[in-house]
């Protein structure tokens, strides 16, 4: 028999919900089949199997899994064991903050059952304690499993990251006419593709930009712009990875962007494609987002904003009135190991990258 193990899918989540099986309980399977569906805090993932047999589910759908645990065995007809048992319909998970603070006020856990909520967070706990309790009538909301996971990190990003942010005005008017002549050449090019382009070329410069936290007195650098390229397409936000984007050519970014966007559509991304990042590029670029302060991924020391491209009116010097493009650029920075003179010069040296056209 073969054990099918939950690979790790990215540097950021500690557990993935395994959604759904696309493969029947006892089904035979052919090597090369989807058998499940795995979300994470990025993304869906289909789990293959690389042997042909017997599929059996060893955990039950949908579950919590960590990397690395088993969730299926492909062999005869032999069934195995389960990995562990479908959770308790009665039961609730309560997170480690609530936890800590019950045991601070001493509440105890019939009185967390009494809130109704599957999921106990810190949040709920302190309305316990204020008598606050949520409203029996009240309509709750569920939030998505992935949702969670997102929240998890954000709160780990500004929990452990002490973060700055700057930004700079970038004029787009000869940047426009560049995209019509790389158009022109290697087919479509939007601004996203030349940001990556730009945000990579500067890795030698600073290269802590591209830094990963090892402490709060040092940090490592990995060879390479690994540019992450969020992406959201309404089922969830991905953050595949443009990888040694200062080595390779515009034509490779975007492709690769191309496919991105593609693969988002289908909610298939490989484990390779949202792998390795060292700095982020977050995508703004809805009509009428003129400002965007992202986080900063854990694993990471920086993180770009790009908002969407605004007109505006210019006065020449001879009084006449014309327009120009424009749109705002940002950095969110780990103040640990990127001050704010770093961070303006490596905005500084972007801008002036684009800007050139």
């Amino acid at each position: 028999m073969a054990d099918i193990r939950l690979p790790r899918l990215n540097a950021t989540d500690e557990e993935y919900t395994l959604i759904e099986w696309l493969v029947g309980d006892g089904a035979p399977v052919e090597a090369g089949t989807a058998v499940a569906l795995v979300e994470t805090s990025k993304a869906a993932h289909e789990l293959v199997t690389d042997d042909a047999g017997i599929l059996w589910h060893r955990v039950s759908a949908p579950s919590t899994c960590r990397p690395g645990e088993v969730v299926a065995t492909v062999g005869g007809d032999d069934r195995p064991s389960p990995a562990h048992q479908a959770a308790d319909p009665d039961s609730i998970t309560i997170t480690e903050p609530a936890r800590r603070l019950m045991a601070e006020h001493g509440v105890t856990e019939a009185a967390v059952r009494s809130i109704g909520k599957p999921v106990i967070a810190r949040s709920d706990i302190e309305q316990l304690v204020a008598g606050q309790a949520p409203s029996a009538t009240a309509e709750r909301v569920s939030v998505s499993a992935a949702q969670r996971r997102v929240a998890r990190t954000v709160s780990t990003s500004h929990r452990e990251i002490p973060a700055a942010y700057t930004v700079v005005k970038v004029v787009a008017d000869r940047l426009t006419r560049r995209l019509r002549d790389e158009a022109a050449t290697i087919g479509y090019v939007g601004i996203p593709e030349l940001v990556v382009k730009a945000i990579a070329a500067r890795r030698a410069q600073f290269p802590l930009c591209f830094a990963r936290a090892e402490s709060d007195e040092a940090a490592t650098v990995r060879p390479g712009a690994h540019v992450g390229v969020t992406i959201d397409v309404g089922k969830g936000l991905y953050l595949p990875v443009v990888a040694d984007a200062d080595a390779r050519p515009l034509r490779d970014v975007a492709a690769d962007l191309l496919r991105f966007r593609r693969a988002a559509a289908r909610g298939k991304f490989t484990e390779a494609d949202l792998a390795g990042a060292n700095i982020a590029l977050a995508l703004h670029t809805e009509p009428d987002v003129v400002h965007a302060q992202p986080f900063i991924f854990p694993e990471h020391a920086c993180a770009v904003s790009l908002a969407s491209v605004q007109r505006e009116l210019v006065l020449e010097n001879d009084g006449s009135v014309t327009t120009s493009d424009y749109f705002h650029l940002g950095l969110a920075y780990d103040h640990r190991f990127v001050n704010g003179r770093s961070a303006v010069a490596f905005l500084r040296a972007v801008k002036a990258d684009l800007e050139a056209g």
